[in-house]
């Protein structure tokens, strides 16, 4: 299958050509084509679809699309996938014709012959990218493909104008016409009129380029097309200088890597900015990131891409090995290169930066300085005449150049995953990666998608041709908290001494917050938990992540987030284990624990204001704590920190601070059973309840039994889940904790209803009375509800609608709008048993915006798998598949397994 985009949206399969209509389906699958392999969020689609006019109903509308996608388009031969937040279009990259022709284009550059894959590549073209359909993003990717076809087809063109002429000014001809302006397309014609014999035709051209160059823009021809133009006239293979001598033409980029993939997005950017001809001012690009990350190796091969546009020459000066760091090292280089004799070179800095801005001035050069250390280090080496371009590359943000020299900033990352995965099938071809898919995925993951750390690692199993990539996978894995897998004899590649040139720009206060923030058990962390681990106050915390942010060392986020890349952090990890005492790693663990601690017990009093509070010890000083000022922001920090709890309690084990590590799996388990996360609990929970035990405190114990026992009985796993809930009524017995007991019985309900379901509502009954012992009114009303539905399981209708109905009444005025949401979805439940269908859907709609609101997303989607069914027992089919999707999209929401089996219901009344 090919889907094509390069004319026409169509799809082409087994020789035979379909048309994808009508334009909102050829729209949508021409969005998901373009960012193949990748998800796109549903608001990207709906843009590209619609534009900024999205109608009301659109994501419904998309849905439909979708699935005629898969349906009608696609069939058999490929999927798009629902992913959190978007889509993804899941087929071989190259099944689409724009990806194909990029990585032609890229396979020519590595290749030997690089003139038949781009011959292919420009055969894919049919027309006018994304023939008739509209729209702004539309008119985006057009224009970026025309540039791309204009780009390949004068490579293609120059390398055949020696053996084929014709051909060449044949493709070359209409480019012409569609590029009048441009001098590179009009050069290219030319050379090719005069190597098949036609040089009056090559001149009468270049009189009409002239021509068109004074009326439009009133200017000159460019240097390079000149030249061109005096060795027609001459007709030999001279060039004829522009005055005097013949001038040197530098030619001094070292070697690109062979092994490079991906960067498309930055390539096409930087061609964009340099694209202008003629520009009136001198250009520069600066190039960012962390080290390793591939700035240089990026800049190089922009650099010998384009290099035909810089016909007087190309100058490079690796920054990084000058000493001392100061361009009056450089200048006297450059100076040289530009054929200044070293005896004619002034001994004053200021006069060299005269003479080689004096030099430059008329030329069309490309200046690369690579691996600067800073803004001031560069200003005298930029090339400022017009037609210039200067590429930067550096470890620290250089925005200082976009204040003072109008610099074009550039930010790299680490590689996308499936560039990753490309890098190292150039490494090792396709065979070996294919072969063990699971093992290549973990050597990716641990190099953390780095391109020096994955070429590193690639190059050593190109080497050995018999190690299977799992093992080398394992022994990455089993050494993740240091880099000596990432060692080479070689200093400029040898990761530490890559990542040690970064560290020791710092000044002394960066480098000790950069050295505990490898303490940090997690990639991802907030400023709070930065303060704690340096024992800092917030804000010169936040100053000193703002210097480590500019060294590209740590990502700063908005608002108050950090990003440590997984490597940088095993070099930090490494460099407080050598810097500082293990008293005072430990320390800092203690502050760090005690701020999840307590940040979580205040977003759990916020967010869950009838739940019990946790007594707590002092935080440890240095410590900080969040504070939040409503709900929606603590329910925001739960969903960030909870991707390190594991790695958290973990840490607490470690260090022996058992109460630490129960204490954290309680703040979070409310949180976690709302989100429907019961495999994380389990695990969580059972760290939790081992560190119970080794401290002996058996209201700890009962309380981590009773949330595994609830995790089971989620999971369909009910005799574990009795097991549990009954080694936490046993804990319970002499503990004098009613409230806690009675929860557990509520539980036992539920487990018990699938394996002795005559027991559950004595444990029901049971849980009222204690609740009732002890004076909570909530909780009453908690376990009245629970009555009232088990009541209903055995025909109690009337005695079961009573108690359900208090209930709800019960909760609305103590103001638990999670409770009230339940009791409404279980009068809902009673009233639907009962054939009262219209009331029922009024509950269960009531009960699915109070849990949605609350945050209790789980148990709205189930809510509203109930309302759909009542509204298929009305008839109302079209009711019930609206409630449905609504479940669906909040299980996906979630990453919940329930969400498929919604959609197979969906589907099967979807289907005719």
């Amino acid at each position: 299958m090919l889907i094509r985009l390069l004319g026409p949206v169509e799809v082409e399969r087994s020789g035979q050509v379909r048309a994808v209509r009508p334009p909102q389906v050829a729209l949508a699958l021409a969005a998901l084509a373009w960012e193949v392999g990748r998800v796109v969020s549903v608001d990207s689609l709906l843009a590209r679809v619609w534009g900024d006019r999205v109608p009301p109903g659109a994501r419904h509308t998309l849905h439909t699309i979708i699935t005629r996608i898969r349906r009608d388009v696609l069939a058999d031969d490929g999927a798009v996938v629902r992913r959190v937040g978007g889509y993804l279009l899941d087929v071989d990259e190259f099944a689409v014709d724009v990806s194909r022709f990029r990585g032609l284009a890229d396979l020519a550059v590595a290749g030997p012959d690089p003139a038949p894959p781009l011959g292919e590549a420009l055969a894919l073209w049919r027309g006018d990218p994304l023939t008739g359909l509209p729209g702004e993003w539309v008119e985006r990717a057009r224009h970026r493909l025309r540039d791309e076809r204009r780009e390949i087809l004068l490579r293609w063109a120059r390398l055949v104008t020696g053996h084929d002429p014709v051909a060449a000014e044949t493709a070359l001809s209409p480019l012409a016409e569609e590029y009048p302006l441009d001098e590179a397309v009009a050069a290219a014609l030319i050379e090719a009129l005069h190597a098949g014999g036609r040089t009056a035709e090559a001149l009468a051209r270049f009189a009409q380029v002239r021509r068109t160059l004074a009326e439009e823009l009133g200017v000159e021809p460019g240097t390079a097309l000149r030249h061109l133009h005096r060795r027609l006239l001459r007709c030999d293979d001279a060039a004829v200088p522009a005055r005097g001598p013949a001038r040197p033409v530098p030619a001094q980029l070292p070697v690109g890597l062979r092994h490079f993939v991906g960067r498309t997005p930055e390539l096409e950017q930087l061609a964009a900015i340099a694209s202008v001809e003629r520009p009136a001012t001198a250009t520069v690009c600066a190039i960012s990131g962390p080290p390793g990350v591939g700035k240089s190796s990026l800049a190089l091969r922009w650099a010998h891409l384009h290099r035909d546009r810089f016909p007087d020459g190309q100058l490079y000066a690796d920054l990084s090995t000058v000493d001392p760091a100061d361009a009056s090292v450089v200048l006297p280089r450059f100076l040289g290169a530009l054929g200044v004799p070293e005896a004619q070179v002034p001994s004053g800095f200021e006069a060299q930066i005269g003479l080689y801005r004096s030099m430059l001035d008329g030329r069309r050069m490309l200046v690369v300085l690579d691996d600067a250390r800073g803004a001031a280090q560069v200003r005298p080496l930029l090339a400022t005449a017009p037609g210039c371009l200067t590429l930067v590359t550096s470890r620290s943000e250089l925005s200082g150049l976009a204040v003072t020299a109008g610099a074009h900033l550039l930010n790299l990352d680490v590689l996308r995953g499936d560039d990753a995965y490309r890098l190292m099938v150039a490494w090792l071809g396709e065979a070996r990666p294919a072969a063990e898919p699971e093992a290549a995925a973990r050597i990716i993951r641990r190099c953390g998608r780095l391109p020096l750390a994955l070429a590193i690692v690639a190059a050593q199993l190109a080497r050995r041709t018999d190690l299977p990539l799992a093992e080398v996978a394992a022994d990455l894995e089993r050494a993740d908290t240091d880099l000596e897998p990432f060692a080479h004899s070689d200093p400029a590649i040898d990761l530490r001494k890559v990542f040690g040139r970064s560290y020791r720009d710092l000044p002394e206060a960066a480098t000790r917050l950069f050295r505990r923030l490898g303490q940090h058990p997690g990639p991802h962390l907030p400023l709070g938990a930065a303060a704690s681990l340096a024992a800092l106050p917030v804000e010169r915390t936040r100053e000193l992540a703002a210097h480590l942010d500019r060294a590209n060392l740590v990502e700063l986020r908005s608002p108050g987030r950090l990003r440590l890349h997984d490597l940088l952090r095993a070099y930090a990890s490494e460099q407080a284990r050598a810097g500082d005492t293990r008293t005072a790693r430990r320390a800092a663990t203690r502050r760090l624990l005690d701020y999840y601690l307590h940040s979580a017990c205040a977003a759990n009093d916020l967010c869950y204001p009838h739940r019990d509070s946790l007594p707590l010890d002092p935080p440890a000083r240095g410590a900080v704590a969040e504070r939040f000022d409503g709900p929606a922001k603590g329910l925001r920090w739960y969903a960030d920190a909870s991707v390190a709890l594991p790695a958290l309690l973990a840490e607490a084990t470690a260090a022996g601070l058992d109460r630490h590590a129960w204490q954290l799996a309680w703040a979070f388990a409310e949180f976690m059973q709302r989100r429907g996360l019961w495999e994380e609990i389990l695990r969580v929970q059972g760290v939790a309840l081992d560190a119970a035990v080794r401290l002996g405190d058996r209201l700890a114990q009962a309380r981590c039994h009773n949330s595994i026992a609830r995790a089971h009985v989620r999971l369909g796993r009910d005799s574990e889940a009795v097991e549990h809930f009954e080694q936490a009524v046993e804990l319970h017995r002499d503990l004098g904790e009613p409230v806690l007991h009675a929860h557990v019985h509520l539980g036992l309900t539920v487990a018990l209803s699938r394996l002795r379901p005559g027991e559950a509502l004595g444990h029901a009954l049971h849980a009222l009375e204690l609740f009732r012992e002890a004076g909570d009114a909530v909780g009453e009303a908690r376990a009245l509800n629970n009555t009232g539905w088990w009541r209903a399981q055995v025909g109690e209708y009337d005695e079961a609608l009573a108690d359900c109905r208090r209930a709800q009444r019960i909760l609305a005025d103590l103001g638990y709008a999670q409770g009230e949401g339940l009791a409404w979805d279980s009068v809902g439940h009673v009233l639907h048993l009962k054939g009262d269908f219209a009331q029922a859907v009024t509950c269960f709609e009531r009960a699915a915006e109070l849990l949605r609101d609350c945050d209790d997303l789980r148990a709205a989607g189930e809510t509203l798998v109930r309302l759909g069914e009542t509204h298929v027992r009305t008839g109302d089919t079209a009711a019930a598949l609206d409630a449905w999707k609504r479940a669906a999209e909040l299980f996906e929401e979630l990453g919940d397994a329930q969400a498929a089996k919604v959609r197979d219901r969906i589907a099967s009344y979807d289907r005719p």
